[in-house]
């Protein structure tokens, strides 16, 4: 993942209530089991002297609420890696022993929490790397009893599955960014987003780079309204079909102001 994309998403879901929110979606479809308040930090420096690995997990939190003991890791993916299943791998063993460890410095004999690692892959291109070891893999059938699969917890945006998000902010960042990679935002179909946080749009903004999110005026307001954005996006480009003479694309460009003004502006 490059630099920007990796800094403004791990700043965005060290917010608890964000991060708790992506755990519940993908593992109890929307109930709000986990609560953010229940979370406590970890560093994300994961050191194993035994293997000679370094390794840096985006955002890591320790979840315990008197029933349920546990670590849980998003590691953000902005490119489509082939490595990413055993990374994820890697990733998990190393919690596991550095809890032993710690676990063994404190003379404690109690079970380690279990370790739950979520991959958030942000980019346009749909996933088509390893979700399981088995695929990436080759089994011989002799061995095959013997194969200690992993199976990768993954959400992509664009991915068929729908989630169903609690915290507002994290459904427009994870929706508009669908909207706009298969552009039914611009066809008047996606859902109604109405005013946004502008700290939103700028995670929007790195991960997507859509021309007409201006980061000027994200800097000036708290709350950007989405149709007036894609109005002036479409005032813009209309001036840019006209000036090359593409008529077709101007009216289609009309057609989608309609579609935007009696979709989006509602309310207006």
């Amino acid at each position: 993942m490059n630099k920007s994309k990796d800094k403004i998403m791990k700043e965005f879901l060290e917010n608890n209530a964000y991060f708790v929110d992506f755990f519940n979606a993908y593992f109890f479809d929307g109930e709000r089991v986990l609560k953010p308040e229940n979370c406590m930090e970890l560093d994300s420096k994961m050191n194993d002297s035994n293997m000679d690995l370094e390794k840096h997990v985006d955002v890591i939190r320790k979840y315990n609420d008197g029933n349920l003991n546990s670590a849980f890791i998003i590691e953000n993916q902005s490119y489509v890696d082939m490595s990413m299943v055993v990374r994820a791998v890697v990733y998990e063993y190393v919690a596991y022993e550095r809890m032993l460890k710690k676990s063994k410095k404190n003379k404690s004999k109690e079970k380690l929490p279990m370790v739950h690692i979520l991959v958030f892959y942000t980019g346009e291109r749909p996933w088509n790397a390893a979700r399981q070891l088995s695929e990436l893999v080759e089994v011989d059938e002799r061995f095959e009893s013997y194969f200690h699969d992993y199976k990768m917890n993954l959400i992509e945006i664009t991915g068929n599955t729908s989630y169903n998000f609690n915290e507002e902010d994290v459904y427009n960042l994870f929706y508009i960014c669908r909207s706009i990679y298969d552009q039914s935002i611009y066809e008047g179909t996606s859902n109604h987003f109405g005013l946004v946080k502008s700290s939103v749009l700028k995670v929007v903004k790195t991960l997507t780079d859509v021309e007409w999110l201006d980061l000027e005026e994200l800097e000036e307001k708290e709350e950007i309204e989405m149709c007036e954005a894609e109005k002036r996006w479409l005032e813009v480009k209309s001036k840019e079909w006209k000036a090359e003479g593409i008529e077709l694309g101007i009216k289609q460009g009309i057609e989608q102001g309609s579609n935007w003004d009696k979709f989006f502006c509602t309310r207006l």
